[in-house]
């Protein structure tokens, strides 16, 4: 399934060869904004990644093909229940 722009996962690769990976927030032609798997906002220069990878599919695995439609039906439920909390 593909995903919009601001929910596409990003993996950088910095200078040092640190690999990071996140959401993207934002992107021009010379920055990168991401929030990382910590829930941290970062900002990269480009120029200075070894890599930048945005990808166009989820990373989790589709479910569509895996439940019925009772399951989905219990799934929904107790998602809307949550919304309380």
């Amino acid at each position: 399934e593909a995903l919009l722009p601001i929910h596409r996962p990003v993996r950088v690769v910095t200078a040092d060869g640190r690999t990071l990976r996140g959401r993207r927030l934002n992107e021009d032609t010379y920055t990168v904004q991401l929030i990382d798997e910590q829930e941290t906002l970062r900002s990269f220069e480009k120029a200075s990644l070894r890599e930048l990878v945005v990808e166009t599919t989820a990373a989790m695995p589709s479910y569509a093909d895996r439940l019925t439609a009772d399951e989905l039906a219990d799934v929904i439920a107790y998602l809307v229940s949550l919304k309380g909390l």
